[in-house]
């Protein structure tokens, strides 16, 4: 990061001047295009050249700073160098290279520091064009010392050009990359499709961010990657480099906002600003008018234009982000979602990947629940549909930096395919099992029965038997049960035909049906293939709800655990957890907790979870999981306001049987860390807000709560007595004062 004089970004009162610079026909992004693909999850993947050089004769206005700009010191201004792409990119450089990071330009000039503009070096003629010189964009064979051929020498022969390289041509061996932009950023390079002069971006056409792109090697090369090879050949530790579209460009809502450009400046970090088909460094902005502050590549001057407009005629679509990291700095803040992509009910597993070793973090997560958290790596769950945003505020002793990672979340309903058709013919009666419906024909020959549900047996044989009103000939009928819970009726065995005379049938649940609810559809069609989705001529569809039982296709996993609040060393029980009333729960149930199966090695995901499981008084607990998992997992236990805890080690879900004693061995709790009550190895109690640590965050509402005289089944009633007083103080005061907290991989 930056030296401590250079984290003061440099504000100067002037008159304003923000000048367009657009010319009567904008140019769009469309005309740079050179391909589209898609990735693994089908998101669109465009990639785009940038080949402008500076117009002839044109110059535009310098930019005057306003009282309220926000500039960073110390940017060089070069002028355009085979390429605007590695010219903006070594403005960037040579301003880290003035800022704590020596090792970015090592060439002899200016005492071995990169200047502030590239006048020193001149300019050269070749095949009659006269291009600038700037050995940090593109070295050459007696620039600035060197005594080798060099990026000019191999790679450029006239602008534009797309003829095969010199080094190709004249069969010599082309230069080492090591020293330039250029060389890695794949500028100029014809055998990875680079005209001369031009420089190839990839990015998300949904306006997401594209991170490191490299897949189109070998055959292209991402600038953006290319940026931070060059970084990293200096020895400099690049946290992330990104590409995206700005918010709004072609309708996007996940893209890059001016909230987050002013956020980079902020934090000392210049960005490359993508016009159409030109590459500029943005170095400052004012919050009012949307300005940004840039070096356009084509003079020593600084510039400006509105963020998301134009410059010299040509459209903002995007910008290129690199962030370094250094020691003694603030963290750079980063984290994962593991899925992105769910349904509701499901959860997510946050992950902290921020550089400079953060001590603490707060997340704000729209639509989550938990809506904030201050653990390191959170489960959140999301119970709403949409498209929700995640931002995390990484802190360590030197500062702190925010990433927000716009519309990063998104939460789909389970849904099963649409069917539809025109009536007719419908179905009026549907009989299964202790389903017997009589209906009239839904809107567009559909109804939604799935409130009407059966329980089902595996291995049973079920009749099924459907009515028509009217009857044809030709009508025929079918059935699909969704056995494997993934939301279509197109696996094997999950189709039932009904005879075409009674329009009847048997339907028996598979050895492998999943547990639980899921979806049954009943389809009548008058002629044609019978589907069960999209549209047909004339018929109806009517989909239920059976509940399967299916003792074969799960794993028991039976539990010995103890809870240090409910935990009596006289009885060797637990209590029952009370409310307002007395015991919460009934029978011999002292309280909840999720059980979880955690992957066995980074990024230790969650793969399944038992939730409000019952715990019995005496430490038992048997979860369900799926015969799918077989595997060795960790468990993490959850309780509403204990510790969380996790097992040792790994365990092996091989058998449908499995069995594991957290209270038996101070060995059996990962860390060690559970207390001794009494014989038994209890999890420690006291963490009412569930952030991982007993501390003040737990004390300051139980000692509101016994203030207020609260009774009930409350978190903060750490021992369960149903009333929130000195006992539950107790417990989080000794826990908190030993420092107690979360121990996991």
């Amino acid at each position: 990061m930056l030296a401590k004089r250079l984290l003061i970004l440099t504000a100067i009162a002037a008159a304003v001047s923000t000048l367009s610079f657009a010319q009567n026909v904008p140019v769009t992004v469309d005309k740079y295009i050179t391909s589209r693909t898609y990735d693994e999850s089908g998101r669109e993947i465009i990639s785009i050249t940038t080949p402008v050089k500076p117009p002839s004769g044109y110059r535009a206005p310098a930019a005057e700073y306003t009282a309220n700009a926000v500039v960073l010191a110390g940017v060089p201004a070069f002028s355009w160098s085979f390429g605007c792409s590695p010219t903006a990119a070594s403005m960037g450089a040579g301003f880290y290279d003035n800022n704590g990071y020596p090792s970015a330009y090592t060439g002899p000039a200016n005492g071995g520091v990169m200047p502030m503009n590239n006048s020193s070096w001149g300019s050269v003629v070749i095949n009659g064009e006269t291009r600038d010189l700037c050995p940090l964009s593109a070295t050459m064979l007696n620039l600035d010392g060197r005594t080798t051929r060099g990026h000019v020498d191999d790679y450029w022969t006239l602008y534009n050009s797309s003829d095969p390289d010199p080094y190709i041509i004249n069969g010599w061996a082309q230069h080492l990359h090591g020293d330039c932009l250029a060389d890695f950023m794949g500028t100029n390079q014809s055998a990875v499709g680079s005209s001369d002069g031009s420089t190839t971006f990839f990015y998300y056409g949904d306006g997401s961010p594209i991170y490191d792109y490299s897949s189109s090697e070998p055959g292209a090369r991402d600038g953006c990657h290319g940026m931070r090879l060059f970084y990293e050949s200096r020895g400099i530790t690049v946290v992330q480099n990104y590409t995206q579209l700005i918010y709004g460009n072609g309708g996007n809502t996940l893209g890059f906002t001016f909230a987050q450009y002013m956020n980079e400046i902020d934090n000392g970090r210049p960005v490359l600003i993508q016009v159409s088909g030109h590459t500029m460094l943005g170095y400052g902005y004012d919050e009012t008018g949307s300005i940004v502050y840039l070096h356009d590549t084509w003079d020593y001057l600084d510039h400006s234009m509105v963020w998301g407009g134009e410059y010299a005629g040509m459209a903002q679509w995007g910008v290129t982000v690199l962030q370094l990291f250094a020691a003694n700095a603030p963290p750079i803040a980063n984290f994962s979602g593991t899925p992105n992509s769910i349904l509701t009910g499901e959860s997510v597993n946050f992950s902290d990947i921020s550089a400079g070793n953060p001590t603490s973090w707060q997340w704000t997560f729209e639509g989550g629940t938990p809506s904030a958290s201050s653990v390191e790596n959170p489960v959140v769950t999301y119970f709403t549909p949409g498209v929700y945003d995640v931002t995390l505020v990484a802190t360590n002793a030197n500062g702190s930096d925010t990433e927000t990672k716009s519309g990063y979340i998104t939460i789909e309903d389970p849904d099963y395919c649409d069917a539809s058709a025109t009536c007719d013919e419908y179905i009026g009666t549907m009989n299964f099992n202790t389903i017997s419906n009589t209906s009239s024909c839904g809107t567009n020959g559909y109804t939604d029965f799935t409130g009407i549900s059966t329980t089902l047996t595996a291995g049973i044989s079920y009749t099924i038997s459907v009515t028509t009103s009217p009857w044809y000939t030709g009508d025929q009928c079918g059935a699909w049960v969704d056995w494997n819970q993934d939301l279509d009726f197109d696996d094997a065995g999950e189709y039932f035909p009904l005879s075409e005379s009674s329009l009847s049938g048997t339907i028996t649940p598979p050895s492998d049906a999943l547990n639980g609810p899921t979806r049954l559809r009943v389809r009548l069609l008058y002629t044609g293939e019978i589907v069960p989705c999209g549209n047909v001529d004339w018929g109806e569809t009517e989909d239920y709800t059976v509940n399967v039982i299916n003792p074969e296709s799960q794993k028991i996993l039976n539990l010995t655990l103890m809870l240090e609040g409910l935990f009596d060393p006289t009885t060797q029980m637990m209590r029952k957890a009370g409310d307002e009333s007395g015991p919460h729960f009934p029978g011999t149930v002292a309280d909840q907790i999720n059980v979880s199966l955690v992957q066995s090695a980074p990024p230790y995901s969650v793969v399944a979870s038992s939730v409000n499981t019952a715990l019995n008084q005496n430490g038992t607990c048997t979860a369900s999981f799926s015969s799918a998992l077989s595997g060795i997992y960790y468990l993490k236990i959850n309780h509403r306001n204990s510790i969380e805890s996790w097992s040792s080690t790994p365990v092996s879900f091989s058998g449908n049987s499995i069995s594991y004693n957290f209270s038996d061995s101070p060995s059996k709790v990962y860390g060690n860390n559970s207390i001794l009550k009494g014989g038994k190895y209890c999890l420690f109690g006291g963490d009412a807000n569930q952030d991982g640590s007993v501390d003040t965050g737990d004390m300051t509402p139980i000692d509101n709560d016994a203030s207020a005289f609260t009774s009930g089944y409350v978190v903060t009633d750490i021992n369960g007595d149903g009333i929130v007083d000195t006992g539950d103080v107790t417990i989080v005061d000794n826990n908190g004062s030993a420092f107690v907290g979360s121990v996991h991989p």
